[in-house]
Parts: C-alpha cells; structure tokens; sequence
C-alpha cells in the first residue's frame, strides 16, 4: 500500500505483518517493534500515547512535532504543530452531546479557517466553510455513501463514493 506524489520526498510505502500491525518497509524490525499493540517508531516518526492508548506526540525527524490533546470521551479536542519549537497551526474540534464533530477551526499563518458540520441523524449531511460547501448525498434509507458535491462560489465538483459490498467506502 502506498501514495504516489510528483516529489520523491512526499512518497510513502506501508507494509503490515501477519497481525495487520504496520511494519517499517525496509525491513528494520528492531525499530519497529510493536509493543502493548502501540506503534512507537516508523521510519522517522516517533509516537507518544496517553494511558488510554490516544496518540499524544507525533515526532518527524528532528525538526516537526505534532501534539493531540482528547476530550474524557477520548475525542480529539486539539492539535497543534511545530517545527523548531514555533506553533505552525492548531485545529481546535467540537462535538454534540451524540459525539458528532459538529465544528473545527484551524489556524495557520494567522488565518483561522472554520468548518461547521451539519448532521442528519447520524449521517453527515453538510460541511460549511467560508470559502463553500460540501454536500453528502447517501443511497435511500441507509448509511452508504453516494456522492460528494463541492462548492466553491459559482464551481461545483462531485466525487463519487466506491464502496464494498457493505458499503463502506
């Protein structure tokens, strides 16, 4: 499994041993060992988890750190980025009393970017952001993912869902 990308440096490749657990593609699997079922090494990244087993730290070489803070329902409720020890952005997440994300806000280079989600039930309906919207569009009386409509002023782009058998994308 992998990610293609124009540069090189952007390219990613997953391998996964008999338990499913991600391994470390090229094979150095004294860095990769999986202990309590929590990845702590992969490559040049670094993994940090509270006693719930949430993700709190995320390091990428030496110079980019990502810490994860969660709410008592082990919820993301914040994330925040640094490179050399400066805040490069922070998303701050809210959710309704079901546990549904229903706002974020990121902010990166003094802007701050806001999405409100509109649920109907417990399927998302609607993402809101100042910049347009998207619109989710699901087969009849069921939870399967159809289409995906964006809209960015007078342009509007849809993406079609593939899902299994199931329907899960």
């Amino acid at each position: 499994l992998g990610r293609s990308a124009p540069d090189l440096a952007s390219r990613e490749r997953f391998v996964y041993d008999a338990a499913a657990n991600l391994v470390n593609p090229e094979g150095d699997s004294h860095h990769g060992q999986i202990r309590d079922n929590r990845l702590r090494t992969w490559q040049d990244q670094r993994y940090d988890y509270d006693p719930w087993g949430n993700m709190v730290v995320r390091k990428r070489g030496a110079h980019l750190e990502q810490h994860f803070e969660y709410d008592c329902e082990n919820r993301l409720t914040r994330a925040r980025t640094y490179r050399d020890g400066n805040l490069l952005s922070e998303g701050r997440y809210h959710y309704d009393s079901l546990g549904r994300r229903v706002a974020k806000a990121v902010e990166h280079d003094g802007t701050t970017k806001s999405t409100k989600f509109l649920w109907q039930g417990l399927r998302l309906l609607q993402e809101r952001r100042t910049n347009g919207d998207s619109l989710y569009l699901y087969e009849p009386d069921s939870y399967a993912p159809l289409a995906r409509v964006d809209r960015e002023g007078d342009e509007e782009r849809t993406y079609y869902f593939h899902t299994d058998q199931i329907g899960t994308p």
